[in-house]
């Protein structure tokens, strides 16, 4: 009997504080939002026009390039950072390997479109 009522001593003290933390943190948390509250302020908003100027492509002449002693198309390809494909088409070139030094070949201009080979799209 003992042992009940202290039990149901401990478990009443601890409702009680349990209620107490609670209550605590409410108003404590109730005091502090509103510490936080700032007066509303006026925001003045104001229409802009953005005008966008329309370019239109500058045709620019393909690049020349002369071939040197010991050049190879592939060479000249990664130091320019070209598809090596699209230089040979461009330059009519069937054979990789046969490029002389005195050659001129053409570079896409830098702002130009440059193709990358056939479409890999296959046919339905």
């Amino acid at each position: 009997m003992r042992l009940a009522l202290t039990t149901m001593f401990i478990k009443g003290q601890l409702q009680i504080s349990l209620l107490t933390i609670a209550l605590t943190s409410g108003v404590l948390s109730l005091v502090f939002a509103q510490q936080g509250d700032d007066p509303p302020t006026t925001t003045t908003m104001f229409a802009t026009t953005t005008v966008v100027p329309v370019t239109t492509p500058v045709y620019t002449k393909p690049l020349k390039y002369i071939v040197q002693a010991g050049d190879t198309l592939y060479d000249i390809a990664s130091r320019y950072l070209l598809d090596m494909k699209a230089l040979m088409d461009l330059n009519g070139i069937t054979n990789s390997d046969y490029v002389q030094s005195g050659d001129v070949l053409i570079f896409p201009p830098a702002n130009g479109f440059v193709p990358v080979g056939p479409s890999t799209t296959l046919k339905p």
